[in-house]
C-alpha cells in the first residue's frame, strides 16, 4: 500500500474557492471568454480556469481572518471585472445561471477537464454550475476525517445559507439549490464512506487507485473531503453566494463550526445516512423554510429553529470579536428568513426579466453590509 501523507497546517487557518460565472455585459448570457480574460491576468496562480471556458475561479491565500479573506477575493475579483470589461464580459456571484443552456458550454482546454468530458460526456457540460469550497486547515489526517463525518448535520445550514441557484434552463426549479443536479452525477460524490481514520481513508484510496475508479484526490467529490497535499478539508456543497462578503461569514461559519466539533470530540457511531440526506434534500428543496429532523432523536423542528440553537451554543464558545461578528451576522440573516434564492425570486417577481435580474446579481458581488464598511 503506498502511503498518503498529511500536511500539517495552522489549526483553523481557512481560504476559498469562488466559482463565478462569466456573462456578456450586453444580455447577461454565459459567454467563453475565460481564456482570453485569463490571458490578461497577473494573478495567474490565484485566479484559474474551471470546468468551462464560461466559468473563473478565485483561489485566496491562507487567512487567519475571515474579514481579511474577504478582503483578498474582493481585490481579485476587481481585478478580473477590470480586465472583463475589456473583453466586454463582467463576472457575477449565483450557483447556477438563471437561462444557460447547457449544451452550448465549451469544456476547458485543461487536461484533466478535457479527461472527464471524455468520461462524463454530456454530464461534464451539465456540470457548469457554481459552488463556493471552503478549506479549513486540521492538524493530520485523523482530524480531517473526523471533521467529514462530524459536520454532516450542519451541512443543512451551509445550503440553506448559500443557496442561489433556484432556476435552471429559464424554469423556476422549485428548489432553493438546484446545483446539486449538476454534481451528484459524478462517481463517489455526496457523502463520506464508512472511513473513520487516516489508515482506513488510506486504505480506501489505494483501492480505488489500483482499480482505476480514481485517479487523484480531485476524483472524489464528496460534500465533505480531505485534501492532504493542503493540510486541509473541503467543504463542496455550497451554492457560490450572491455576495463575496457572504461567502467570507460562511467560511467564518464553518471555522467556528470545526473548532467545536473537534474541541468536544465524540466518537462517530457507525449508522445509516437516511436522515442526514433527508435534511440535505429538504435544505436544497426549501431554504431557510426547511424542516430539519434531529439524528439524535428523531424529532422534527424547522431548520431555522436548529441553526439558531447551534448558533446560540457556538456563541458560548467563542472568544474573539470576529467569530462574535460573523455568528451575529449568520443568525440575523436566519432571522429573516431570505435567502439568495428567495432573493432573485422576488425580482422575477416584480416583473423583472431575467437578463435584468442577472444585472442585478452582477452588482452585488462585491456589495457589503454598511455597518461592515464603516
Amino acid at each position: 500500500m503506498v502511503s498518503l501523507p498529511f500536511t500539517r497546517s495552522l489549526r483553523f487557518t481557512t481560504g476559498t474557492e469562488l466559482e463565478l460565472q462569466l456573462i456578456n455585459r450586453h444580455d447577461a448570457r454565459l459567454v467563453d471568454k475565460a481564456d482570453a480574460v485569463l490571458a490578461d491576468m497577473e494573478n495567474s496562480q490565484q485566479i484559474k480556469h474551471e470546468l468551462t471556458k464560461s466559468m473563473i475561479e478565485l483561489n485566496s491565500s491562507v487567512h487567519t481572518s475571515v474579514l481579511e479573506l474577504h478582503k483578498e477575493l474582493s481585490f481579485l475579483a476587481r481585478n478580473v471585472r477590470e480586465v472583463a470589461w475589456q473583453h466586454g464580459c463582467d463576472v457575477t456571484g449565483g450557483g447556477r445561471h438563471l437561462d444557460g443552456d447547457w449544451r452550448e458550454q465549451v469544456i476547458s482546454d485543461l487536461q484533466r477537464h478535457q479527461n472527464l468530458a471524455v468520461r462524463y460526456g454530456y454530464i461534464t457540460k451539465m456540470a457548469c454550475v457554481f459552488g463556493q469550497h471552503i478549506h479549513i486547515g486540521v492538524q493530520d489526517g485523523d482530524e480531517a476525517i473526523y471533521l467529514c463525518h462530524a459536520l454532516i448535520p450542519y451541512l443543512p445550514h451551509l445550503v440553506a445559507l448559500s443557496a442561489s441557484s433556484p432556476w435552471l434552463d429559464g424554469v423556476d426549479t422549485s428548489f432553493s439549490s438546484s446545483r446539486f443536479t449538476g454534481q451528484n452525477a459524478f462517481l463517489n460524490s455526496e457523502l463520506i464512506e464508512n472511513l473513520y481514520n487516516w489508515e482506513e481513508f488510506t486504505a480506501f484510496y489505494n483501492e480505488m487507485v489500483d482499480i482505476g475508479i480514481i485517479k487523484s484526490i480531485k476524483d472524489i467529490y464528496w460534500y465533505v473531503r480531505p485534501q492532504p497535499a493542503l493540510g486541509t478539508i473541503e467543504i463542496r456543497i455550497c451554492d457560490m453566494p450572491l455576495t463575496i462578503f457572504h461567502a467570507a461569514m460562511l467560511t467564518g461559519y464553518s471555522k467556528i463550526l470545526a473548532q467545536s466539533l473537534l474541541a468536544n470530540r465524540v466518537n462517530i457511531v457507525k449508522k445509516h445516512h437516511a436522515i442526514e440526506k433527508y435534511n440535505i434534500f429538504n435544505a436544497r428543496r426549501d431554504g431557510l423554510q426547511a424542516s430539519y429532523v434531529s439524528t439524535l432523536n428523531n424529532q422534527r423542528q424547522p431548520l431555522a429553529s436548529h441553526m439558531l440553537h447551534t448558533v446560540e451554543n457556538l456563541s458560548l464558545f467563542t472568544h474573539n470579536d470576529e467569530d462574535n461578528y460573523v455568528l451575529q451576522y449568520i443568525a440575523k440573516y436566519v432571522k429573516k428568513g431570505a435567502n439568495d434564492s428567495d432573493r432573485i425570486r422576488s425580482m422575477i417577481k416584480r416583473a423583472m426579466d431575467l437578463n435584468t435580474v442577472m444585472e442585478r446579481m452582477r452588482k452585488m458581488l462585491l456589495s457589503a453590509p454598511k455597518s461592515y464598511k464603516k
